[in-house]
């Protein structure tokens, strides 16, 4: 028992470097989202807050600060009140990294960040959800107990290295449960036997590097890498947890995480993806690396007391949450652990958790506790392309409104993945090109998104007479054969299709069915993602 305990608590010292880190990346999150924040989070932008709430009408516990529309008629649905909650959620993000009033920092920064995801939660992926959960799982940690100003504002004496609670157990499993969702999706024979998967999802222009470019060149190491990572996945969170040896295997696990995000970073643009992963690894630093920086910082500093070196040594705090907290976090770690194999049913097309779906999700988005790490599950799509919105003049010329009025151009934009200023932007395209009923309808919110900009940098001068989005698609073949693009017309504004009146005067499957008609992607209807998808 004594032992078991050890494995599940954690260093605060570890936990003081997981929450200077958590601090830094939601302060680059937010300065990334700040440049669109008009075209992210306003009724100017891609996503009107009318249409964030009828998407997520079907989640009736959902919540969003920056959904509210204030009494001011002038700031309701503009970005002030969106740069407003931005700025407040960057002076938390401040107390939180410095450790000043840590607990209420980090609360704050939690419900701030969980709003945000719910105003535009189509500009997502698994970085976003690991990052919100590390957070929600730290407000029942001590993460200011070390490394802070309220250890220096506190009395100074030695207490224990380690915490132990519900919320130590919870944080690792949360950390465990993503990769492993992530193999268990896994499924189909690219990542299971033939070993061409990760050849498939290098392949994606748009979020591939130069470096990964250069790396498809030797499909036998990209087999040999497939095989790794499934096995990294399943065995890595395992092993964090031996008996034996503990600190050593720790240390090697989190090494190889390390070097295996590292990698993914040089071969994918994932935005904060790999570094918040890299993050989350910090939880699983022992008592026995820290003693070795405090011996390696005592022999280099010539200045510092014996008393001052012993501070840095003696760390740390044993946090005892009440009963009733311990409680609620075991409940939800419980809750995580279903809503993660409810994901893993979903992707084998099962319906075995049916009834979490219809009966608890919304528990979920409640709380700000959805997650979903089905990463390139179960394979890496195919679909490749990139999207051209033709703009017809009343003069009769064509531009390019993606490209800021240039040209129209079909060539292939050279590199692809860096035609997007971040991997918010990203994310959308990718969503604009899925084959789906969502994706069709928002297709016209970017289309007019674009007019408006138009006209906000012309003027009365030329305007628009008529928009087509096309994509050019690419399907990505086998070894050794290149794609080839083809033009696919996936949406026109003329004549006039108007969503918005639509979807507030028809029936949820006649809207589906007239949607469909508007998508040059042919699907059968038991395939078409229902509008509650987010």
């Amino acid at each position: 028992m004594f032992k078991a305990r050890q494995l599940l608590s954690i260093d605060t010292r570890s936990l003081a470097l997981l929450r200077i880190s958590l601090a830094g990346l939601v302060l680059v999150d937010l300065f990334q989202r700040a440049a669109d924040l008009q075209s992210h989070y306003s009724d100017f932008g891609v996503l009107p807050t009318w249409a964030t709430k009828y998407i997520l009408q079907y989640q009736p516990l959902h919540w969003s600060l920056h959904l509210l529309t204030p009494k001011l008629y002038w700031v309701s649905g503009s970005w002030l009140w969106q740069a407003f909650l931005f700025c407040i959620a960057g002076i938390a993000a401040s107390c939180m990294l410095f450790g000043y009033r840590t607990r209420w920092a980090t609360v704050i920064t939690w419900i701030l960040l969980a709003s945000l995801h719910t105003r535009h939660p189509l500009i997502l992926n698994g970085g976003d959800h690991l990052l919100r959960m590390l957070l929600f799982w730290s407000m029942f940690l001590p993460l200011g107990e070390q490394f802070s100003l309220d250890q220096k504002r506190g009395e100074r004496i030695d207490r224990p290295r380690l915490t132990f609670s519900a919320a130590t157990i919870a944080i690792m499993a949360q950390l465990c449960f993503m990769y492993w969702v992530s193999a268990a999706t896994k499924t189909d024979p690219q990542w299971t036997r033939s070993g061409w998967a990760l050849y498939y999802a290098l392949q994606i222009d748009q979020i591939s590097t130069d470096f990964s470019k250069w790396l498809v060149q030797f499909p036998a190491l990209l087999q040999w890498m497939t095989v790794s990572t499934l096995w990294l996945e399943w065995l890595g969170p395992l092993v964090v947890f031996c008996p034996r040896y503990t600190s050593r295997i720790r240390l090697i696990v989190i090494s190889l995480f390390m070097t295996f995000h590292v990698g993914i970073a040089l071969c994918m643009h994932l935005g904060l993806f790999p570094w918040i992963c890299i993050a989350g690894w910090f939880i699983f630093l022992p008592s026995s690396f820290w003693e070795w920086v405090a011996r390696k910082y005592r022999s280099e500093s010539s200045t510092m007391t014996p008393q001052q070196g012993s501070r840095l040594a003696a760390t740390g705090s044993r946090m005892n949450l009440p009963p009733i907290i311990n409680g609620f976090v075991a409940a939800m770690i419980v809750y995580i652990a279903l809503f993660n194999m409810q994901v893993i049913f979903e992707v084998a097309k099962s319906d075995k958790m049916a009834w979490f779906n219809t009966t608890w999700k919304s528990v979920g988005y409640g709380l700000g506790l959805e997650q979903r790490f089905d990463l390139f599950a179960p394979k890496p799509t195919i679909i490749d392309g990139w999207l051209i919105a033709v703009a017809t003049l009343e003069d009769g010329d064509q531009v390019d409104l993606i490209e800021s009025g240039r040209a129209v151009t079909w060539n292939k934009p050279a590199p692809l993945a860096t035609r997007y200023t971040n991997g918010h932007w990203g994310a959308y395209m990718f969503f604009l090109k899925e084959p789906t009923i969502a994706a069709a309808a928002h297709r016209h919110y970017y289309v007019e998104y674009l007019k408006r900009l138009w006209g906000q940098q012309h003027g009365e001068g030329n305007k628009i007479d008529h928009v087509e989005l096309y994509l050019m698609l690419e399907i990505t073949p086998p070894f050794p054969e290149q794609p080839h693009a083809k033009k696919t017309l996936l949406y026109r504004d003329k004549p006039r299709f108007d969503v918005e009146n639509y979807f507030h005067t028809t029936s949820g499957n006649d809207a589906a069915t007239l949607l469909q008609k508007h998508s040059l992607f042919r699907v059968p209807s038991s395939r078409l993602v229902s509008l509650n998808r987010f």
